[in-house]
């Protein structure tokens, strides 16, 4: 199997200011854009989990194949030294 580069993570865009009690004056703006932003985050984390679980297989199957051939390496040479 070729190895395969793992894939740099998509940026997630930082939260906007989120409201206080201590500013009740522009609470009520700052909740609006807080929350308004979720849905984009939430997009953004459930990519950047995608991205995180991908690079993961394909670190398993990479090491994987390095047991079967450090196991199909050892298998030679032992025939080798039979024969």
């Amino acid at each position: 199997m070729a190895i395969v580069a793992p894939v740099a993570p998509s940026t997630v865009s930082p939260l906007p200011t989120p409201p206080s009690t201590s500013s009740p004056a522009d609470f009520d703006a700052r909740a609006d854009s807080f929350l308004g932003a979720l849905p984009t985050n939430q997009s953004q984390m459930n990519a950047l989990g995608t991205n995180v679980y991908q690079n993961a297989l394909k670190t398993y199957d990479s090491s994987n194949d390095t047991t079967t051939n450090a196991t199909n390496a050892a298998n030679s040479a032992s025939s080798a030294n039979n024969s």
